[in-house]
């Protein structure tokens, strides 16, 4: 009788998952396309957290510092892997700390409220390294700080500024040293952007101040004098309350980011752009929506992420049920003066994740991740109760399974009886150890070709920088021995080689589209690590440079 429940149970799991995919059209809203975006439950958190910081480093996605029911500080990191939450502790607890990447991979996370219940500042600041799953102290601010945010520069320098009830300063340390003041800001300021313009200096802005109030529409140089932006005192860059995680994640090419801004006079959302040092408004087709095509009221939050591998941004907003909006800004136009198209996906159920002072995370493949955050009712006080609900969001159909649906049962069946998904993935990998039989029949090479390069070419797997064949072989439900064989022994080549094949016709395809296209960016959008991997691999397909294909 159980068997025969948990095959009922796939054969809807099933036929809920064909039938309610993501994608369907809504409506628009003054030339702006709305559709669905349907929702996915995660493993829950270990306990309730809100007012953390969520990135992806790695393959896991992780939440570090915040607070936990009660307004309670929470100092630990959080990571899900293998199908579950596992907790490191901090040094020292970071809610309303900041957070920045490191280029060696590490994330430093550096003051917060001293307190429970949002009181104070603190000095400590320490490293997660995702690696080892461990954190380190690494010394004390100058000053104690919450509200703050930091930059890194190219040479691995990190420039901190901000500060909440408290008066601001600019600090900066480098690898090996401590942290030292540079200067007074020439405005006080909380939650700034801090955002590299050159080898050796950053702009240092934003629109709130230390107590609350707005702050003056000065910006500060970290090698330069401070200057009078008007844009800042017409829009206001929306503040991140627990400070962007690096600059990277905000950048669309070299020394140029976008930012989300709201008309100071009346709340009408756009994004600014920020390229060498100079502002300006992006153009857009359309203006950003501000309401639901069933009349619904958008309310945008302070989030942008950049995905350049498609050349898009994603913004965020609530509507009035609880639900989550997210814009996507594909940007790719305006490199030749072009304009920025929308459209705007709406979570199919209210709730889901979506909650006051939660953290979002743009994953591969349009998903978006939500963790934790606190509960929004305006009848109880917002930081008292927090949640530890996951929710994974999909802007897009998720790629169809090659496998007939009885295969998908018997996969859920094999998982009950070995006592869950645990079981099954400790058997996957197991399997993905061992050597397994080739594959019998030429048919059967040629199907796994074929799916092999359906997906990579569908999901545009190949933007994903260090994509690896393991990567392929878990989308796909079988291992790596497998893939391997196939592109080696039906194409005659080697998985990278497989890969730069692609990302070089991508490479081509935005330098015929986008001539004025700086080279940097031509090699990073495509997927590319860096520019020498980007020549050797074009010179080696084309037997040109890339300059020397352009001209010819």
């Amino acid at each position: 009788m159980r068997h025969l429940i948990v095959i009922a149970s796939a054969l809807i799991l099933v036929s809920c998952t064909r039938e309610n995919l993501p994608g369907q059209a809504l409506g628009e809203v003054d030339g702006v396309p709305f559709y669905t975006m349907t929702t996915e439950r995660l493993p829950d958190l270990p306990e309730p957290r809100g007012g953390h910081h969520t990135m992806l480093l790695g393959d896991e996605l992780t939440v570090l510092g915040g607070i936990t029911d009660g307004f309670v500080l929470e100092p630990t990191v959080a990571y899900l892997r293998d199908g579950a939450w596992h907790e490191v502790p901090m040094k020292y607890p970071h809610y309303y700390g900041f957070t920045t990447l490191l280029p060696d991979g590490r994330v430093m996370l550096g003051g917060g409220c001293a307190e429970n219940f949002g009181i104070g500042q603190s000095w400590g600041v320490e490293t997660y390294d995702p690696a080892a799953h461990a954190c380190k102290a690494v010394g004390i601010m100058d000053r104690k700080r919450a509200g703050a945010s930091a930059g890194v520069l190219e040479d691995g320098r990190v420039v901190i500024s901000g500060n909440w009830y408290a008066d601001d300063a600019v600090e900066r340390c480098g690898p090996g040293d401590g942290f030292s003041f540079v200067k007074e800001p020439a405005a006080q300021r909380a939650y700034p952007y801090i955002l590299p313009v050159s080898s050796d200096n950053a702009l240092i802005f934003s629109t709130e101040a230390p107590y609350g109030e707005r702050a003056a529409g000065l910006v500060d140089q970290l090698d330069g004098e401070p200057f009078e932006e008007p844009l800042l005192d017409e829009w206001d860059v929306l503040p991140y309350p627990v400070s962007p995680t690096s600059s990277d994640g905000l950048r669309i090419g070299e020394y140029t980011y976008l930012l989300p801004a709201t008309c100071h006079e009346d709340g009408q959302a756009a994004v600014i752009r920020l390229s060498n040092g100079h502002f300006s408004l992006m153009e857009t087709e359309h203006p950003i929506p501000m309401t639901l095509p069933d009349g619904g009221h958008l309310t945008w939050m302070h989030h942008l992420q950049v995905d350049r591998g498609t050349r898009s941004a994603w913004m965020y907003a609530l509507d009035g049920e609880g639900r989550l909006a997210i814009g996507k800004i594909s940007y790719d136009h305006i490199f030749e003066g072009g304009k920025a198209a929308l459209e705007v996906y709406l979570a199919d159920k209210p709730g889901g994740g979506a909650f006051y002072n939660s953290a979002v995370q743009l994953l591969p493949g349009g998903r978006i991740a939500m963790a934790g955050g606190i509960l929004n009712d305006s009848e109880k006080d917002n930081n008292f109760e927090a949640t530890s609900e996951v929710w994974l969001f999909h802007t897009t159909a998720p790629a169809k399974a090659s496998s007939p649906w009885w295969i998908l049962v018997a996969a859920l069946l094999a998982a009950a009886v070995a006592g869950g998904w645990a079981a099954i993935r400790s058997r996957k990998r197991q399997a993905q150890q061992q050597a397994p039989a080739p594959e019998d029949t030429m048919q059967e090479r040629n199907d796994l070709q074929t799916r092999i390069t359906g997906l990579v070419e569908e999901k545009q797997l190949f933007l994903v920088k260090d994509l690896k064949i393991s990567d392929i072989a878990r989308e796909l439900g079988t291992n790596s021995t497998y893939i391997s064989a196939c592109i080696n022994g039906q194409m005659g080549i080697s998985f990278p080689e497989f890969i730069a094949r692609y990302r070089i016709a991508y490479a081509q395809k935005l330098m015929r589209e986008h001539p004025a296209m700086p080279s940097v960016e031509v090699w990073e959008a495509s997927g590319f690590n860096n520019e020498k991997t980007f020549f050797r691999s074009f010179r080696a397909q084309t037997g040109m440079t890339p300059a020397e294909w352009k001209r010819k």
